[in-house]
């Protein structure tokens, strides 16, 4: 596969994608309108209810990171009233890390900014930090996302598997499958990406290990079909990645600073993708909801395709 020529981080990205386009920090989840939620709707005809989270893992593939914790505070008697045997109570409390490379999440426009800026031109320091957390568009503004999913499997495009860690989908791909795709759409792209089967992202020294991955061009190609939002099996950057030159993560820089568009990875796609493949159709029923958490760049997130 060829390289991309990379362009001169003194100018890119070269524009402000959505900046300003809406008098809110919700970016282009204002493009899922009620009608465009009803055109999703309209899609169901079997009822089928398909999951598309990844079993919620508590390390890291590549560095190891503890990014969940489970903890068990009662398992039986009924800690309140000892003395009454027939009470029986179980409760556990979880704690997890947001951001990262296998459990499926939703990012809030508050998780990157670039030369000082958040979405809509914010100071970074004025929408998030360390002391208050999230003081603007933080990820409660993205916890009920309705909409038309539009799958584009790339290793189906290709005849192969999977994409192998490394590998990039190209903005070409992205432009074939574009017409697809209608204002306030959710652009689903499978890589193939799984942490079975012999498909693990491989460590070579870098940050993240190796990934696949959308090239950072695939960006501009959905933002001009009006997207709602970017869903992916993988992290949506690939790793290493051709534009690590200007920002570690340039598809994430692009869609959550300058565009607007939310981001929903690590995705569990291949259930939905050996459904359409016998089912073909443009499009399905998609909900993603999160947790109600005001002041959080993300969160932990189970979205569902109904067919």
């Amino acid at each position: 596969m060829s390289e991309t020529n990379t362009p001169d981080p003194a100018t890119w990205p070269g524009h402000t994608g959505n900046w300003n386009r809406w008098p809110n920090d919700r970016g282009t989840l204002n493009l899922i309108t009620p009608e465009v939620t009803l055109r999703a709707v309209r899609t169901v005809t079997s009822g089928r209810v398909i999951p598309l989270s990844r079993p919620v893992t508590d390390r890291e593939p590549i560095r190891g990171t503890v990014c969940f914790e489970h903890t068990m505070l009662n398992a039986g008697a009924w800690d309140l009233e000892p003395e009454r045997m027939e009470s029986l109570n179980s409760a556990d409390q979880v704690a997890y890390r947001t951001h990262g490379m296998v459990n499926t999440h939703l990012d809030a426009f508050a998780h990157i900014g670039h030369n000082g800026k958040g979405f809509n031109g914010v100071d970074f320091a004025d929408m998030v930090t360390k002391e208050t957390g999230v003081k603007r568009a933080a990820i409660d503004q993205a916890r009920a996302i309705v909409t038309r999913g539009v799958l584009i499997d790339i290793p189906r495009m290709r005849g192969v598997s999977h994409l192998r860690p490394g590998e990039y989908v190209t903005a070409e791909e992205i432009e074939s499958a574009a017409h697809r795709l209608e204002p306030g759409d959710a652009a689903v792209i499978r890589t193939g990406a799984t942490l079975e089967d012999g498909r693990p992202p491989k460590a070579k020294g870098n940050r993240h290990g190796d990934w696949q991955g959308l090239h950072p061009e695939c960006v501009e190609v959905l933002a001009t079909r009006d997207i709602g939002l970017l869903a992916t099996d993988s992290s949506g950057d690939v790793f290493p990645s051709p534009y690590g030159h200007i920002v570690r993560s340039p598809v994430h820089t692009l869609c959550l600073t300058y565009y607007g568009i939310h981001l929903l990875h690590n995705m569990d796609l291949e259930a939905l993708a050996a459904a359409l493949a016998e089912d073909p159709r443009d499009g399905f029923l998609l909900t993603v909801t999160c947790l109600h958490l005001e002041r959080a760049t993300g969160s932990l997130t189970s979205p569902v395709a109904v067919l």
